[in-house]
């Protein structure tokens, strides 16, 4: 049945030429492109009507990823000259910015040694989005750490919305819905799991939740005018290649539309622009190409958060280092929530070792199946996959010797968590497709790097969601309505 629709979709497709990443105008009569010629990567403005081309940029280096202002009177994009990036380059304006291009002028918003890249514009032109490697300054080397920025389109007031704190961590194509309220991006939590479409609100960034399949890679989101619905590029397991996807905000439903990638809708709703790697295309799109059904994950993630936290073993004031037994009520299984708290007193001794565990729980085939640590002075709890396969969530908050903070490492079936109390922003969370499955216990260590002057006040170990953490937005909060209608 899927076969059958992809060989119709494909047939009612047109080809509009060669060229890559198009984007509609506000207005449906322009699109917007990119084109590879001798090398290099050049930006286009083709007119649907007539099939004239401008070309936009017109310096030596490489133009891309097009966006257009929604006066449809100018477009924002990146631009870098190979000759001129920061690993051949000691001085001067190197690296890949944005600039703006209007009735035929060019004018640069961002500059420095950084990967400015994949913006968009507000739906009000008031601000710009884009992903930076800003986050991994001054190693431009590390663009793959990127994280999300804004800017207005003067260059002023540069911002960063969401900070990646792991070099493993990324973000890309950053889009805001048409009312102007949410903010949905391409994100990548670590080594171990794809990219994923996540979204947050536009007011509090950092608190993304993931929207895509958790085993499906997925990238380059755009919101369809009906501000319900986000096409994007995706890759299940049995597809052909790089697939176009719908995906339904307030169920989330999936459907595959057609092989292609970097996917684009007309204001009217009824068009869909993709490419093939090499050449743009387009179909008509209708109700019948919308999503059905509702994902069971909503509603497990309605029980994952209201479950109660029930404390299995605890210590004040322990003495460490300390080693304790414990027995079947560690069993924890894969799908079980637990959550491992402690409550210290951050010091920096000098000679101390990088890494100074909190708590950690240890398994037949793990010897450390659960972790919560200090990476100098920054936050970690980790755990292990059913190869063994280490798995750390991290916080950016770097601690201060002589404060006293109260920490807590969560996991559930599909989610790593990390919580730092009375920070701006106190969690972060990875995705996770499989842990280790805890299910043979040896025992707790408390401290055992950190010596008999650990700090540690009290260390805790339960299940359920854990009661000094607020419960994380959810698809069912987010959105206006939980369900299908």
């Amino acid at each position: 049945m899927v076969a059958s629709i992809m060989m119709l979709a494909a047939a009612a497709a047109a080809l509009l030429g060669d060229g890559t990443c198009g984007t509609y105008s506000p207005d449906g009569t322009k699109i917007a492109l990119q084109r590879t010629e001798s090398g290099k990567s050049r930006l286009y403005v083709l007119e649907r009507a007539g099939g004239r081309c401008e070309r936009v940029e017109p310096g030596p280096g490489n133009a891309a990823f097009p966006a257009w202002h929604p006066s449809g009177e100018a477009l924002v994009y990146t631009y870098g000259n190979e000759t001129n990036t920061a690993w051949m380059a000691k001085d001067g304006q190197t690296g890949y910015h944005l600039r703006i291009w209007e009735k035929g002028a060019v004018r640069e918003i961002t500059a420095g040694r950084f990967r400015d890249s994949m913006a968009s514009f507000s739906p009000d032109g008031g601000r710009i989005y884009f992903a930076s490697s800003r986050c991994a300054t001054p190693k431009v080397f590390d663009a793959s750490r990127t994280g999300v920025y804004s800017v207005s389109p003067d260059g002023k007031g540069l911002s960063c919305l969401v900070y990646c704190p792991d070099n493993n961590m990324g973000v890309g194509q950053p889009v805001v819905s048409p009312d102007g309220t949410l903010l949905a991006f391409a994100h990548i939590a670590n080594f171990y799991s794809p990219w994923r479409i996540v979204c947050a609100k536009l007011s509090r960034p950092e608190e993304y939740i993931p929207l895509s399949p958790a085993k499906d890679s997925a990238y380059a989101p755009r919101w369809m005018p009906d501000g319900r619905h986000i096409v994007y590029t995706g890759f299940s397991k049995g597809d052909p290649g790089w697939c176009v996807y719908i995906l339904d905000l307030r169920t989330g439903s999936t459907r595959r539309i057609c092989e292609g990638r970097n996917p684009d809708v007309h204001p009217s709703g009824r068009l869909l622009l993709y490419d093939d790697g090499a050449r743009l295309w387009e179909r008509p799109i209708g109700p019948d190409d919308l999503p059905k059904g509702y994902m069971v994950e909503v509603e497990k993630e309605r029980r994952i958060y209201s479950e109660p936290e029930r404390v299995l073993w605890k210590a004040d004031n322990p003495r460490t280092p300390m080693e304790v037994p414990i027995g079947k009520d560690f069993i924890f299984g894969r799908d079980r929530t637990i959550f491992v708290r402690a409550r210290f007193r951050h010091s920096t001794p000098a000679g101390a070792p990088r890494f100074r565990h909190l708590l950690e729980g240890r398994y037949e085939g793990a010897e450390r199946g659960f972790q919560l640590f200090l990476d100098g002075s920054q936050p970690k709890f980790a755990i292990r996959d059913g190869d063994g396969m280490y798995l750390p969530c991290c916080l950016s908050t770097n601690l201060v010797a002589g404060i006293e903070y109260e920490l807590t490492g969560i996991r559930t079936a599909h989610r790593l968590m990390i919580h730092i109390k009375g920070a701006r922003y106190p969690m972060h969370a990875i995705d996770i497709d499989s842990t280790f499955p805890l299910d043979v216990p040896k025992s707790l260590g408390v401290g055992m790097t950190m010596g008999a002057d650990s700090g540690i006040e009290k260390v805790e170990v339960g299940t359920g969601w854990p009661a000094n953490v607020q419960v994380p937005l959810m698809r069912a909060t987010l959105f206006s309505k939980g369900g299908a209608e």
